[in-house]
């Protein structure tokens, strides 16, 4: 909780520049389990299918339990990690047939009856714009641009589009770039070129007619017979290196966009850190000089009064000091999990890596919320640390897990692969009880055996009355005005964030992202202590739950944005394909993020109150 006692910006600065220099240096790093697969000649190269995803609607379905799709009489399905099946992977073989090195013109994958039922289901995947998730050792197959500054350089969309304008896509051409290495061979890119052609014939079509093959049709509610067909060509390209694959998948963002967002992000935290500097320099050392020692205090004004009662323990501690002790766990566990990013041990090609590292530091920093909610709840006079602990451990995984399983009704009834298998939440239950309630006990337990926080002033017997609060201190305006500078900072960040959650974009900026993270911090805990310190001069010396408040104020900002991006980006151009469940998923997931986003900040700011309190207070008692 160092972040309350920063001061300067010397060492603010050398982390930014040594995270800077990391973000190049972060992509191209592989763990070993990620390492390179070679195929010789002739080896055959499994493809896998996996789900349907839109970026207009937020409900991703398996690819098999599509009613117009082909499948094998025998599906064979990976182990999925937790991740994978939190962010609705459903990995299976398929029957196409992938030889190395061996082109294939046109092969007949499988001719399909659809109903007049299956028909309208293929329509309304069409309507939404969905896209098909292919995987060729774990490069998800990718529909190609030419990039936008470079026109001689291809960038990856991942995903290919199910069909477009009522017309289904059945045949895939396949070009599959690989790069020598002697007598081996490794995948570098996995491109898929859809087209819709009418046939029913249960043989290819004529690919290399001159005229127009009619498109397939589909959405009218009629029963139809399609016919499936592929295409493979393998294309050697030595200007792409296999542990620079994803290279052309991660340039969908310009770097100058986020360079500009920390450019903007440090002059707002430079003028935060000069009123803080006018306030501790001048304001605060003015009161200082004013009043020697507590016996002149009632004689002054301001904050100096509430030295009876700055420290009394706050209203409904023993919900606070639970609610702080899991916010500290979810500040730790983003913070683990964005340094494991940076060292590139979440690489895209670990699918589900960042889900299931942020659940496992989950966990294991169980014992951390319990030790800082035990401290607390001990220096606020608490005495049942078993009762504080088990409400610790289960405050906000309760939350989690109990608005997850509301969730998941209306997924299961949709049918998405969103939705929690069985299994997963018994995982999940059985997680909770044996790992993380153990050591949040255990952290507790020594937490509550460490000495109480010794205050620097003692606590009235008789609480001092609270003046008026004037307008600009009220819970609402207060927060709204709290929450603005630490949203400035990240709003540009924010969108590829929100891009990444739900149009299924990678998200690979790391490094970015722990420097704009660092600037939040700065910027939280700053504005925390200007808010708190009004407060108190005010004659507001119930502090404790409005720094936690202020610090995460800004979480009203993200749900705003999230709200304004689902309409503007989600929905944009496309009104009709919305639903009730997919609406319901967008903001209840965006709910859960601002929340988790909220502990976070709000831990950040209370400590940093906290700390500057403590030691203004301290000061008067020693002059």
């Amino acid at each position: 909780m160092a972040g309350g006692e920063l001061s300067g910006l010397g060492g603010m600065l050398l982390s930014l520049k040594g995270a800077a220099a990391l973000v190049a240096g972060a992509q191209g790093f592989y763990i070993p389990s990620m390492g390179p697969r070679s195929f010789k000649a002739g080896e055959r190269v499994p493809l896998n299918v996996n789900r349907v995803f839109s970026e207009h609607v937020p409900l991703p379905f398996a690819y098999y339990d599509l009613p117009f799709v082909c499948k094998p009489n025998d599906i064979q399905r990976p182990w999925l990690n937790v991740g994978e099946v939190l962010r609705g992977d459903r990995i299976a073989s398929s029957d196409y047939v992938l030889t190395m090195g061996q082109d294939v013109p046109c092969q007949v994958l499988c001719t399909k009856f659809l109903s007049a039922d299956a028909d309208a289901a293929a329509g309304r995947f069409v309507e939404q714009d969905y896209l098909v998730e292919w995987i060729v050792d774990k490069l998800p197959g990718a529909t190609t641009y030419v990039s936008a500054k470079d026109k001689q350089r291809k960038e990856y969309e991942p995903g290919f589009r199910i069909g477009s304008i009522a017309h289904l896509n059945n045949h895939m051409t396949m070009h599959i770039l690989y790069e020598k290495r002697g007598e081996a061979r490794r995948i570098v890119g996995f491109e898929v070129y859809p087209r819709s052609i009418q046939n029913s014939s249960s043989s290819c079509p004529n690919l290399n007619a001159t005229s127009a093959l009619p498109p397939l049709v589909v959405g009218e509610r009629r029963a139809q017979t399609i016919t499936y067909s592929y295409s493979v060509r393998w294309i050697e390209d030595p200007a792409v290196h296999w542990t620079h694959r994803w290279d052309r998948y991660l340039a969908t963002s310009d770097p100058q966009v986020h360079w500009y967002s920390i450019f903007n992000s440090a002059v707002i935290i430079l003028l935060l850190t000069g009123v803080v500097a006018v306030i501790l320099m001048r304001m605060l050392n003015r009161d200082l000089v004013a009043t020697d020692d507590f016996h002149d205090i009632e004689e002054t004004s301001g904050w100096k009064l509430l030295h009876g009662d700055v420290f009394r323990a706050p209203a409904y501690g023993g919900l606070l000091a639970p609610l702080l002790g899991a916010a500290v766990q979810v500040m730790y566990t983003f913070i683990v999990t964005t340094g494991f990013g940076l060292l590139g041990v979440l690489s895209p090609s670990y699918r589900g890596g960042l889900l299931t590292t942020g659940i496992v530091w989950f966990l294991l920093t169980g014992a951390a919320a319990g030790y800082y909610s035990s401290h607390l709840y001990r220096t606020w006079g608490g005495s049942n640390w078993f009762k504080n602990a088990v409400m610790t451990a289960a405050l906000v995984p309760g939350m989690l897990i109990g608005t997850s399983l509301f969730l998941n009704l209306f997924l299961w009834y949709r049918a998405s692969s969103a939705a929690m298998p069985f299994s997963t939440i018994l995982l999940l239950l059985a997680l909770w009880l044996c790992v993380e309630l153990p050591l949040t006990l255990l952290g507790a337990w020594f937490g509550f055996r460490r000495k109480p926080y010794s205050e620097p002033a003692r606590t009235n017997p008789i609480p001092r009355p609270v003046p008026p609060i004037p307008t600009y201190l009220q819970p609402v305006p207060s927060m709204l005005l709290a929450g603005a500078l630490p949203f400035a900072v990240i709003f540009i960040e924010l969108f590829f964030v929100l891009k990444s959650i739900w149009q299924d974009s990678f998200y690979y900026e790391y490094g970015f992202a722990l420097i704009v993270g660092l600037i939040l911090a700065v910027t939280v805990c700053e504005t925390t202590i200007i808010m708190v310190w009004m407060a108190l001069n005010a004659g507001v010396h119930q502090w404790w739950w409005r720094a936690f408040a202020y610090g995460a104020s800004s979480a009203i900002y993200i749900l705003a944005y999230s709200i304004f991006y689902y309409f503007s980006r989600v929905r944009a151009g496309m009104p009709g394909v919305g639903g009730f469940v997919p609406t319901l998923t967008f903001f209840v997931q965006s709910l859960l993020i601002a929340t988790a986003y909220a502990l976070c900040t709000g831990s950040m700011g209370f400590f940093a109150a906290y700390f500057f309190i403590r030691r203004i207070y301290r000061l008067v008692k020693l002059s």
